[in-house]
């Protein structure tokens, strides 16, 4: 099982639930990374974020980098089923989850695993979100997910990111597009992180499918 923090809402009752958000942080990151921007939410979602169980001296990842290229497909695949089973682990372990409401969002390698599992497993989630990420070229190849069409999917990248070359975000665009998701893609003047303007779109993104429930103002 990976190490992760969760964040419950505070002041909730018994037999309240909440969507939940699977946060999944970047190569050489941590749990604490995406908990930072998703603060704002955690009033009326759970939040799960995880800890990648690859080690790089102090800080993770979910799977091993190559230098060039993309990463190993049966490593990512093999991520991907932990990820999904680990997040119905949590979803049967705390009560206070929604199971038909479960959102996942990822930066960097975290969006790459998130790409994966959405293509693999993501009939079974409502949503998500992609944040500075990659379009693993091995995935174009596969058998289209006839389970996604009509999922909502948030792409955000920087315009000025010199690690991920913004280019990967019309491709990822294009990979849901052509299964028939909803895909809201966004750019920002910023580099290989997120903005505080990247952070009020995907907070209002996650508001939208909260209706009468607006995010709380900075």
């Amino acid at each position: 099982m990976f190490a992760y923090d969760i964040y419950e809402p505070i002041g909730r009752k018994d037999g309240d639930t909440f969507p939940v958000i699977f946060a999944l942080h970047g190569f050489g990151g941590d749990e604490l990374d995406m908990a930072g921007q998703l603060e704002l939410l955690m009033d009326r979602f759970v939040v799960v974020s995880m800890r990648g169980d690859v080690e790089y001296g102090p800080t993770y990842g979910f799977y091993h980098m190559v230098t060039e290229g993309d990463p190993n497909p049966r490593e990512v695949d093999y991520a991907s089923l932990r990820v999904a089973q680990f997040i119905d682990e949590i979803c049967n372990d705390y009560v206070s989850i929604d199971r038909e409401q479960v959102f996942l969002v990822g930066f960097d390698q975290g969006a790459v695993l998130t790409i994966s599992i959405m293509q693999s497993y993501g009939g079974q989630y409502k949503a998500a979100a992609l944040l500075s990420g990659r379009l693993p070229y091995y995935i174009e190849d596969r058998p289209a997910n006839l389970m996604l069409k009509d999922k909502r999917i948030f792409i955000g990248h920087g315009i000025e990111d010199a690690v991920v070359q913004i280019a990967e975000a019309d491709d990822i665009a294009k990979f849901f597009e052509k299964m028939g998701c909803n895909v809201e893609k966004h750019s920002y003047f910023v580099g290989h992180n997120v903005n505080e303007a990247e952070e009020d779109d995907l907070y209002s993104w996650f508001e939208s499918f909260l209706p009468n429930q607006p995010v709380k103002n900075k």
